[in-house]
């Protein structure tokens, strides 16, 4: 059993060009051929015979693909290029890795220092709070 019913251009065995008359003449011998049967074949014929059926049907039916002579010629100046070649530093070696990994992990769990023992930094005199800065506020007595 086919996956997809035939066209009734293959069932008359008629090409997508063929006239009204030519359809007439492919009902007898398609008939004839046996391999679809008396209701497709008739279906078919005035199928094609309906101007208005037989647009619709050529319009979903997919064209076939173009012949491509030239494909080669095409292509050429694309292929005479070569593609682009990324060329990529070579990586350090894998023991560098691990002693950077390793080193990252024992400051990530190492104790941290007491608090007070180191002093803060000092804060540049241009970001030091004044009350430059702040709103007027006033007070109610």
């Amino acid at each position: 059993m086919p996956l997809e019913e035939p066209s009734p251009y293959e069932i008359l065995g008629v090409p997508p060009t063929a006239s009204a008359r030519e359809i007439l003449l492919a009902v007898g011998p398609a008939m004839r051929a046996g391999r679809y049967t008396r209701v497709e074949v008739q279906e078919a014929a005035a199928l094609l015979r309906n101007p208005d059926k037989r647009l619709e049907l050529d319009l979903q039916q997919p064209l076939p693909p173009e012949p491509v002579d030239r494909a080669a010629g095409l292509l050429a100046p694309a292929l005479a290029d070569p593609l682009l070649v990324v060329e990529r530093p070579q990586p350090p070696p894998a023991a560098s890795f691990l002693a950077l990994h390793r080193a990252e992990l024992a400051a990530d769990f190492a104790e941290p220092a007491p608090s007070g023992t180191a002093p803060e930094p000092p804060v540049p005199a241009r970001f030091a709070a004044d009350l430059s800065v702040l709103p007027q506020i006033e007070v109610p007595e």
